[in-house]
Protein backbone atom coordinates (compact mmCIF):
# COMPACT_ATOMS: atom_id res chain seq x y z
CA UNK A 1 0.00 0.00 0.00
CA UNK A 2 2.79 2.42 0.97
CA UNK A 3 4.79 1.52 -2.19
CA UNK A 4 1.08 2.40 -4.74
CA UNK A 5 1.01 5.83 -2.64
CA UNK A 6 5.04 6.57 -3.35
CA UNK A 7 4.35 5.67 -6.84
CA UNK A 8 1.01 7.48 -7.66
CA UNK A 9 2.82 10.39 -6.37
CA UNK A 10 6.28 10.70 -8.09
CA UNK A 11 3.87 10.02 -11.11
CA UNK A 12 1.48 13.13 -10.95
CA UNK A 13 4.67 15.12 -9.98
CA UNK A 14 6.34 13.72 -13.20
CA UNK A 15 2.73 14.41 -15.15
CA UNK A 16 2.66 18.14 -13.61
CA UNK A 17 6.14 18.55 -15.05
CA UNK A 18 5.50 16.89 -18.48
CA UNK A 19 2.38 18.70 -18.65
CA UNK A 20 2.15 21.68 -16.95
CA UNK A 21 5.65 22.56 -17.29
CA UNK A 22 6.51 21.17 -20.36
CA UNK A 23 9.66 19.20 -19.44
CA UNK A 24 10.38 15.90 -21.25
CA UNK A 25 9.98 12.33 -20.86
CA UNK A 26 13.90 11.84 -20.18
CA UNK A 27 13.90 14.59 -17.69
CA UNK A 28 11.19 13.04 -15.72
CA UNK A 29 12.85 9.74 -16.16
CA UNK A 30 15.96 10.62 -14.84
CA UNK A 31 14.72 12.21 -12.01
CA UNK A 32 13.21 8.64 -10.92
CA UNK A 33 15.37 5.77 -12.63
CA UNK A 34 14.25 2.83 -10.37
CA UNK A 35 10.71 3.38 -11.49
CA UNK A 36 11.53 4.29 -15.35
CA UNK A 37 10.29 0.99 -16.52
CA UNK A 38 6.81 1.64 -15.21
CA UNK A 39 6.44 5.33 -15.66
CA UNK A 40 7.36 5.52 -19.23
CA UNK A 41 4.29 3.85 -21.07
CA UNK A 42 2.08 6.33 -18.51
CA UNK A 43 4.05 9.43 -19.43
CA UNK A 44 3.92 8.40 -22.97
CA UNK A 45 -0.13 7.97 -23.11
CA UNK A 46 -0.54 11.16 -21.23
CA UNK A 47 1.97 13.23 -23.89
CA UNK A 48 0.34 11.53 -26.42
CA UNK A 49 -3.26 12.39 -25.54
CA UNK A 50 -2.27 15.95 -24.58
CA UNK A 51 -0.94 16.64 -28.01
CA UNK A 52 -3.62 14.79 -29.95
CA UNK A 53 -6.00 17.08 -28.02
CA UNK A 54 -4.07 20.20 -29.14
CA UNK A 55 -4.56 21.81 -25.75
CA UNK A 56 -2.90 24.31 -23.64
CA UNK A 57 -3.22 24.15 -20.23
CA UNK A 58 -5.09 27.34 -18.31
CA UNK A 59 -4.51 27.89 -14.92
CA UNK A 60 -7.52 26.77 -13.73
CA UNK A 61 -8.50 24.09 -15.89
CA UNK A 62 -6.47 21.60 -13.58
CA UNK A 63 -8.64 21.71 -10.32
CA UNK A 64 -11.67 22.36 -12.31
CA UNK A 65 -11.83 18.53 -14.44
CA UNK A 66 -10.34 16.86 -11.16
CA UNK A 67 -12.67 18.08 -9.34
CA UNK A 68 -14.96 16.92 -12.35
CA UNK A 69 -14.10 13.22 -12.42
CA UNK A 70 -12.95 12.44 -8.38
CA UNK A 71 -17.14 13.71 -8.49
CA UNK A 72 -18.07 11.48 -11.20
CA UNK A 73 -15.85 8.50 -9.29
CA UNK A 74 -17.69 9.21 -5.39
CA UNK A 75 -20.86 8.91 -7.22
CA UNK A 76 -19.78 5.74 -8.82
CA UNK A 77 -18.69 4.43 -5.67
CA UNK A 78 -21.65 4.95 -4.11
CA UNK A 79 -23.07 2.44 -6.14
CA UNK A 80 -21.02 -0.54 -6.10
CA UNK A 81 -20.68 -2.95 -3.62
CA UNK A 82 -17.06 -2.18 -3.07
CA UNK A 83 -15.40 1.35 -2.96
CA UNK A 84 -14.34 1.37 -6.71
CA UNK A 85 -11.00 2.65 -5.99
CA UNK A 86 -9.85 -0.40 -4.46
CA UNK A 87 -9.87 -2.17 -7.77
CA UNK A 88 -7.92 0.24 -9.83
CA UNK A 89 -4.85 -0.54 -11.35
CA UNK A 90 -2.11 1.06 -10.60
CA UNK A 91 -1.74 3.48 -13.37
CA UNK A 92 -4.95 4.74 -12.22
CA UNK A 93 -3.61 8.38 -11.22
CA UNK A 94 -2.42 8.73 -15.13
CA UNK A 95 -6.10 7.99 -16.21
CA UNK A 96 -7.54 11.03 -13.68
CA UNK A 97 -4.75 13.24 -15.50
CA UNK A 98 -6.21 11.95 -19.26
CA UNK A 99 -9.50 12.52 -18.29
CA UNK A 100 -8.68 15.75 -17.04
CA UNK A 101 -7.43 16.66 -20.71
CA UNK A 102 -10.40 15.28 -22.47
CA UNK A 103 -12.64 17.09 -20.41
CA UNK A 104 -10.56 20.36 -21.08
CA UNK A 105 -10.43 19.14 -24.78
CA UNK A 106 -14.16 19.86 -25.92
CA UNK A 107 -15.74 17.52 -28.54
CA UNK A 108 -12.04 15.77 -28.78
CA UNK A 109 -13.32 12.63 -27.25
CA UNK A 110 -16.20 12.64 -29.82
CA UNK A 111 -13.78 13.40 -32.81
CA UNK A 112 -11.37 10.72 -32.14
CA UNK A 113 -14.34 8.10 -31.77
CA UNK A 114 -14.24 7.31 -35.79
CA UNK A 115 -10.51 7.70 -35.82
CA UNK A 116 -8.44 5.16 -37.63
CA UNK A 117 -4.62 4.21 -36.66
CA UNK A 118 -3.28 6.32 -39.39
CA UNK A 119 -5.19 9.52 -37.17
CA UNK A 120 -3.20 11.88 -35.09
CA UNK A 121 -6.60 11.41 -32.74
CA UNK A 122 -6.40 7.85 -32.91
CA UNK A 123 -4.26 7.48 -29.23
CA UNK A 124 -7.08 9.65 -27.97
CA UNK A 125 -9.65 6.84 -29.02
CA UNK A 126 -7.38 4.26 -27.59
CA UNK A 127 -7.24 5.94 -24.17
CA UNK A 128 -10.84 6.68 -23.50
CA UNK A 129 -11.36 2.56 -24.63
CA UNK A 130 -9.19 1.87 -21.74
CA UNK A 131 -10.62 3.56 -19.32
CA UNK A 132 -14.09 2.41 -19.88
CA UNK A 133 -12.38 -0.68 -19.25
CA UNK A 134 -10.98 0.23 -16.04
CA UNK A 135 -13.84 1.54 -14.62
CA UNK A 136 -15.96 -1.52 -15.48
CA UNK A 137 -16.20 -3.33 -12.39
CA UNK A 138 -17.55 -7.43 -13.59
CA UNK A 139 -15.61 -9.52 -15.62
CA UNK A 140 -18.49 -10.46 -18.32
CA UNK A 141 -18.78 -6.66 -18.42
CA UNK A 142 -15.38 -6.21 -18.92
CA UNK A 143 -15.31 -9.00 -21.66
CA UNK A 144 -18.40 -7.44 -23.09
CA UNK A 145 -16.46 -4.52 -23.68
CA UNK A 146 -13.81 -6.57 -25.52
CA UNK A 147 -16.15 -8.27 -27.57
CA UNK A 148 -17.50 -4.54 -29.40
CA UNK A 149 -13.69 -3.21 -29.17
CA UNK A 150 -12.25 -6.36 -31.13
CA UNK A 151 -15.02 -5.26 -33.76
CA UNK A 152 -13.58 -1.96 -34.02
CA UNK A 153 -10.14 -3.63 -34.49
CA UNK A 154 -11.78 -5.20 -37.58
CA UNK A 155 -13.03 -2.68 -39.32
CA UNK A 156 -9.39 -0.69 -38.82
CA UNK A 157 -7.73 -3.32 -39.90
CA UNK A 158 -9.71 -3.85 -43.33
CA UNK A 159 -9.22 -0.20 -43.63
CA UNK A 160 -5.94 0.05 -42.99
CA UNK A 161 -5.30 -3.10 -45.66
CA UNK A 162 -7.10 -1.17 -47.79
CA UNK A 163 -4.95 2.24 -47.61
CA UNK A 164 -1.44 -0.56 -48.23
CA UNK A 165 -0.56 0.12 -44.66
CA UNK A 166 0.87 -3.47 -43.44
CA UNK A 167 2.54 -1.93 -40.08
CA UNK A 168 -1.08 -1.10 -39.19
CA UNK A 169 -2.85 -3.79 -40.43
CA UNK A 170 0.01 -5.57 -37.88
CA UNK A 171 -0.53 -3.47 -34.27
CA UNK A 172 -4.79 -3.42 -35.10
CA UNK A 173 -4.22 -7.40 -35.34
CA UNK A 174 -2.01 -7.62 -32.06
CA UNK A 175 -4.96 -5.40 -30.49
CA UNK A 176 -7.49 -8.00 -31.95
CA UNK A 177 -5.87 -10.81 -30.73
CA UNK A 178 -5.14 -9.48 -27.75
CA UNK A 179 -8.86 -8.69 -26.98
CA UNK A 180 -10.33 -11.79 -27.56
CA UNK A 181 -7.49 -13.40 -25.42
CA UNK A 182 -9.11 -11.06 -22.80
CA UNK A 183 -12.78 -12.41 -23.05
CA UNK A 184 -11.70 -16.10 -23.04
CA UNK A 185 -9.48 -15.09 -19.49
CA UNK A 186 -12.49 -12.88 -18.00
CA UNK A 187 -15.38 -15.22 -18.94
CA UNK A 188 -13.04 -18.39 -17.56
CA UNK A 189 -12.24 -16.07 -14.41
CA UNK A 190 -16.03 -15.48 -13.83
CA UNK A 191 -16.48 -19.24 -14.18
CA UNK A 192 -14.08 -19.88 -11.47
CA UNK A 193 -15.44 -17.34 -9.35
CA UNK A 194 -19.09 -18.44 -9.56
CA UNK A 195 -17.49 -21.65 -8.62
CA UNK A 196 -15.88 -20.31 -5.54
CA UNK A 197 -19.26 -18.29 -4.80
CA UNK A 198 -21.42 -21.62 -5.51
CA UNK A 199 -19.26 -24.16 -2.92
CA UNK A 200 -19.74 -21.30 -0.16
CA UNK A 201 -23.06 -21.09 -0.34
CA UNK A 202 -23.48 -24.60 -0.17
CA UNK A 203 -21.31 -24.65 2.72
CA UNK A 204 -23.37 -22.28 4.22
CA UNK A 205 -27.20 -23.23 3.19
CA UNK A 206 -29.23 -25.23 5.52
CA UNK A 207 -30.21 -28.81 4.67
CA UNK A 208 -33.12 -28.89 2.38
CA UNK A 209 -35.89 -30.23 3.04
CA UNK A 210 -37.11 -33.50 2.14
CA UNK A 211 -39.58 -32.42 -0.47
CA UNK A 212 -38.83 -28.71 -1.32
CA UNK A 213 -41.24 -26.63 -3.25
CA UNK A 214 -41.28 -25.80 -7.06
CA UNK A 215 -41.13 -22.48 -6.23
CA UNK A 216 -37.67 -23.11 -4.11
CA UNK A 217 -36.71 -24.82 -6.90
CA UNK A 218 -37.20 -22.23 -9.03
CA UNK A 219 -35.76 -19.23 -7.20
CA UNK A 220 -32.92 -17.77 -8.33
CA UNK A 221 -30.80 -14.46 -6.73
CA UNK A 222 -31.26 -11.53 -9.28
CA UNK A 223 -27.38 -11.11 -9.53
CA UNK A 224 -27.20 -14.37 -10.71
CA UNK A 225 -29.84 -14.09 -13.34
CA UNK A 226 -28.06 -10.76 -14.42
CA UNK A 227 -24.97 -12.49 -14.87
CA UNK A 228 -27.02 -15.20 -16.62
CA UNK A 229 -28.19 -13.08 -18.92
CA UNK A 230 -25.14 -11.47 -19.88
CA UNK A 231 -23.20 -14.46 -20.38
CA UNK A 232 -25.71 -15.65 -22.84
CA UNK A 233 -25.58 -12.12 -24.45
CA UNK A 234 -22.04 -12.07 -24.94
CA UNK A 235 -21.92 -15.37 -26.46
CA UNK A 236 -24.26 -14.86 -28.75
CA UNK A 237 -22.20 -11.40 -29.78
CA UNK A 238 -18.79 -13.35 -30.17
CA UNK A 239 -20.48 -16.48 -32.27
CA UNK A 240 -21.84 -13.16 -34.81
CA UNK A 241 -18.84 -11.96 -34.85
CA UNK A 242 -16.72 -15.29 -35.26
CA UNK A 243 -18.95 -15.68 -38.67
CA UNK A 244 -18.62 -12.34 -39.34
CA UNK A 245 -15.07 -10.82 -38.93
CA UNK A 246 -13.33 -13.04 -40.85
CA UNK A 247 -15.70 -12.82 -43.76
CA UNK A 248 -14.88 -9.13 -43.68
CA UNK A 249 -10.93 -8.93 -43.64
CA UNK A 250 -11.27 -12.13 -46.33
CA UNK A 251 -13.31 -9.60 -48.59
CA UNK A 252 -10.83 -7.12 -47.38
CA UNK A 253 -8.05 -9.90 -48.75
CA UNK A 254 -9.45 -9.58 -52.27
CA UNK A 255 -8.27 -6.17 -53.33
CA UNK A 256 -5.47 -5.63 -50.45
CA UNK A 257 -2.01 -5.00 -52.00
CA UNK A 258 0.02 -7.57 -52.17
CA UNK A 259 2.67 -5.64 -49.68
CA UNK A 260 -0.38 -6.12 -47.07
CA UNK A 261 -1.50 -9.34 -47.56
CA UNK A 262 0.93 -11.33 -45.58
CA UNK A 263 -0.35 -9.27 -42.30
CA UNK A 264 -4.12 -9.81 -43.45
CA UNK A 265 -3.44 -13.50 -43.53
CA UNK A 266 -1.92 -13.61 -40.12
CA UNK A 267 -4.92 -11.61 -38.93
CA UNK A 268 -7.05 -14.17 -40.10
CA UNK A 269 -5.94 -16.85 -38.71
CA UNK A 270 -5.02 -15.70 -35.31
CA UNK A 271 -8.81 -14.35 -35.00
CA UNK A 272 -10.17 -17.56 -36.52
CA UNK A 273 -8.08 -18.96 -33.33
CA UNK A 274 -9.10 -16.48 -30.46
CA UNK A 275 -12.40 -16.65 -31.62
CA UNK A 276 -12.76 -20.42 -30.94
CA UNK A 277 -11.33 -19.93 -27.32
CA UNK A 278 -13.62 -17.79 -26.75
CA UNK A 279 -16.34 -19.07 -27.66
CA UNK A 280 -15.29 -22.57 -25.80
CA UNK A 281 -14.49 -20.40 -22.70
CA UNK A 282 -18.55 -19.44 -23.22
CA UNK A 283 -19.78 -22.66 -23.72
Amino acid sequence: MKRNKEFNNILDECLERLLVKGETIEQCLQSYPQQATELEPLLQTALATKKASAIQPRPDFRARARYQFHSALREAESKTSRPLLSWLPQWATVVTVVLVLLLAGGGTVAAAGNSMPDNPLYPVKLVTEQVRLTLTPSNIGKAELYAKLADKRVIEIAQMADKGKPEQVEKAAQRLNNYLTKVASLVEAQGKSEAQRESREAVMAPAPALAPSDEGIKRVPPRVKREIEHKVKLRKAVVRYAKNHPEVLRAALKTAPEKVKPALRRAIAESEAGYKKAIKALD
